[in-house]
């Protein structure tokens, strides 16, 4: 007679509680906090209408530009739609003790709610994206620097400037997929010129095998780093002389061309005319 007295005065206080439902709701702009129900696990609590209300988890997401990035606890609750709808009545430590002790829900659930690995995971997804995609264009980029980077140490006897003319007459080579002869001897030709070195078909060829055969656009913006004007055209038209050697200039070529000169910041007009002057 006292459990069935003790039972239903904790069901009374829940029920009461509905004086204090919200809805879970989402703040504006770039910042973003939004209240999140989970379900945990059916109760013997009457929600009014011949059924039964739900036990949940509350928890606040943090968004930021609609990105979830963190996931907090709140409390549990009880909700009217099985954790489906946006009603809820929160549950303090307190009131979920006595519903433990009354056996209007699971004995085995602990007073203080904990995180399960699902919410966690759903709650720093959003993070983990941003994190690994950060850390995907860094390893990238330290990928391509460090291929440059050995590029540039097999080209001895060559200066700074000499090494960047050097190493985008190669990948201006490699641009179409095909190395012609032709296009080493105008290389071994213009590193010779530049370096005071003679460079053998045979360096001249290893140095196109180490080009990038996708360039990124990183890579072509490290082309013209730190250049001035006049070293920038000289890039360029180091580019030019090695595309048209061999007669033609296929697609591949020109959208090498084309991302050279835009990260050279030179425009289509002034190409056209160091072609014209070739």
């Amino acid at each position: 007679m006292q459990k069935l007295g003790v039972a239903a005065a904790v069901a009374l206080v829940a029920l009461s509680a509905t004086a204090h439902e919200a809805e879970a709701r989402r703040g504006g702009g770039a910042v973003m906090v939004s209240e999140q129900l989970h379900f945990v696990a059916p109760t013997r609590v009457g929600n009014g209408s011949g059924g039964q209300m739900a036990l949940c988890h509350l928890t606040k997401k943090h968004h930021f530009f609609g990105i979830g990035l963190w996931r907090e606890m709140e409390s549990y609750a009880l909700s009217y739609e099985m954790c489906t709808g946006a009603q809820y009545v929160p549950l303090s430590s307190e009131r979920m003790a006595r519903l433990v002790a009354a056996g209007e829900v699971p004995a085995d659930l602990p007073v203080e709610p904990r995180m399960q690995v699902a919410q966690l995971v759903s709650g720093f997804a959003g993070s983990a994206a941003i994190g690994a995609t950060l850390g995907l264009f860094g390893l990238t980029s330290l990928l391509a620097a460090g291929r440059r980077r050995k590029r540039r140490k097999a080209m001895t006897g060559a200066n700074s400037f000499a090494q960047r003319v050097l190493d985008v007459m190669c990948h201006a080579a490699k641009a179409d997929g095909v190395v012609d002869p032709e296009e080493v001897k105008l290389i071994a030709f213009a590193s010779e010129k530049l370096t005071g070195t003679a460079y053998s078909a045979a360096q001249i060829e290893r140095l196109i095998g180490m080009a990038a055969t996708k360039v990124t656009d990183a890579e072509f913006k490290a082309f013209g780093t730190g250049l001035d004007a006049h070293q920038r055209e000289t890039l360029m038209r180091g580019a030019l002389m090695v595309t048209v050697s061999d007669g033609t200039i296929s697609q591949s070529e020109k959208g090498f061309l084309a991302r050279l000169a835009a990260s050279l910041q030179i425009s289509g007009i002034e190409m056209q005319g160091m072609l014209r002057s070739l």
